[in-house]
């Protein structure tokens, strides 16, 4: 299963909105595959203690983080400042 939250473009096409793991809630990092509960709850509080993500692969640092479910969810999810 796949996330895919639809937005309007500019000339009505529909086009994937990325999960930005900087500033999503629990709830939405819950709805990326593999991302349970647990896992969103452990982002949210890696992010409160360390400061907000630089890439998407600093995800790993954060406990129960796995290689095989940051393969599977990297292209879904993006970082702002």
């Amino acid at each position: 299963s796949c996330l895919e939250l639809e937005v309007p473009g500019v000339s009505g096409e529909e086009t994937a909105q990325k999960v930005d793991i900087n500033r999503a809630e629990a709830w939405l990092l819950e709805a990326l595959p593999g991302i349970g509960p647990a896992r969103a709850q452990a982002i949210v509080d890696y992010r409160a203690r360390h400061g907000p993500f630089r890439t998407t692969a600093d995800l790993l640092k954060v406990e129960g983080m796995g290689e095989a479910v940051y393969e599977e969810i990297q292209d879904l999810i993006t970082v702002t400042d």
